[in-house]
């Protein structure tokens, strides 16, 4: 009831600031304004685990206390869920007054990080007509890329072309040498789940080695770089942060630890998989029960990666080599009848699928993507089924089945 009770809020305060930008547009920020990079701690929730950045613009002198929010999406386009699935998802830059801002944080226990900009007054003034120009509905709306143009992105990119004075950033605060990948690792320590299956989910372009630049998709990051970086000035190169420090107070999500529980689930499978490939070898049986539910995960998965690569415009979810052990056509190996006849055909292709399975279990670590390797299990059980149906189908004749 509080959370919608503060989109209630948001609402109005939304309604209310394209009445009164649309005027603070078209006066001059008095001396005593300032701009800074907001940047907030991760949730607890998926769609916040990464943090997120925020641009205040504040003037006393003139009751403005704002902030512009390109981290906003709008629930009320009739094909939001078709777009966001399909990668076509328009994100767009909001206002609101600062205080309905920070309640949202306040509500979820996050903290808030203030960095003020070192600028000039017609520096400021000219970042914030282009922050009001932005604004407009007519350029509000932008085509969201998770690496290369988010809410984080797309505040280093107006701060740098903005402002006509060099901004040199300092990259001296950050582990270098990274994949896009890795940098997304520490923040789902937590979320065992979730770093599964973004795993799963992302291709081989999350694996290039993300450059310095590129760190600043991550709101952590940015924040970082802006503290270290540096202007140009008449005195030389002066400090780009003018003052910093906390608005909010919050808690700290991440303990450093790592989540094991898939893993553990995984080699249970696996462990069953092999018990019972012992009994089906024993008593010359295959248990199709368990062979439907290990191939048909497998091959549903395999639906899933096919569409994100084939049917969406993520960039990031394309080259993805999860599909070599998880293919749509293992929902075959897992749903063959009872009574079917296993001729010459049917067998080399169970034989395929195997071999192919053996050998993504041998190579997994020398494969250019990073494989999730907390579902290595799953891959061992499913090479060990695959072996057990081409051995119990060797002779070209159906086996018993049970369940």
């Amino acid at each position: 009831m509080v959370k919608k009770i503060f989109f209630l809020f948001i609402t109005l305060a939304l309604f209310g600031n394209s009445i009164v930008i649309s005027a603070q547009g078209q006066i001059r920020l008095s001396d005593e304004a300032s701009i800074s990079l907001l940047t907030c701690s991760p949730g607890d929730e998926l769609y916040s685990i990464f943090g997120h950045s925020a641009i205040r613009v504040k003037d006393p002198l003139h009751g403005i206390d704002m902030v512009f929010n390109y981290g906003t999406f709008d629930f009320s386009d009739p094909n939001f869920y078709t777009n966001f699935v399909r990668g076509k998802l328009n994100y767009m830059l909001s206002v609101a007054e600062y205080r309905y801002f920070e309640y949202e944080y306040r509500l979820d226990n996050r903290w808030i990080w203030e960095q003020e900009l070192n600028i000039a007054p017609v520096e400021r003034q000219f970042l914030f007509d282009s922050l009001v120009t932005n604004w407009q509905p007519e350029n509000r709306y932008y085509l969201y890329d998770f690496f290369f143009d988010n809410c984080a992105t797309r505040i280093r990119d107006i701060f740098y072309e903005a402002l006509e004075r060099d901004i040199h950033f300092d990259y001296g605060g950050l582990e270098h040498g990274q994949t896009f990948r890795e940098l997304l690792m520490p923040y789902l320590a937590q979320k065992p789940w979730a770093r599964l299956g973004i795993n799963l989910a992302l291709g081989m372009p999350a694996d290039r080695i993300a450059n310095p630049w590129d760190y600043m998709f991550l709101p952590d990051h940015m924040m970082t770089v802006f503290g270290d970086a540096g202007i140009n000035s008449e005195n030389g190169n002066a400090e780009f942060i003018h003052a910093a420090g906390v608005l909010l107070p919050g808690k700290e999500l991440h303990d450093g630890s790592m989540n094991y529980m898939p893993l553990w689930i995984f080699l249970l499978l696996l462990a069953s998989a092999i018990a019972i490939s012992i009994k089906d070898y024993r008593l010359g049986k295959l248990t199709q029960w368990f062979d439907r539910v290990l191939f048909g995960a497998a091959g549903l998965l395999g639906l899933l990666i096919a569409f994100l690569w084939f049917a969406t415009d993520h960039q990031v979810t394309v080259w993805n080599l999860n599909i070599l052990w998880a293919h749509p056509f293992l929902l075959i190996m897992g749903f063959l009848p009872a009574g079917f006849k296993y001729h010459k055909l049917k067998r080399y292709f169970i034989l395929f699928c195997g071999t192919l399975l053996i050998l993504v279990a041998l190579f997994w670590p020398f494969f250019p993507q990073a494989l999730p390797w907390m579902i290595y299990p799953y891959v061992l059980a499913l090479a060990i089924r695959s072996l057990v149906i081409y051995l119990a189908t060797s002779h070209g004749t159906a086996p018993q089945h049970t369940g």
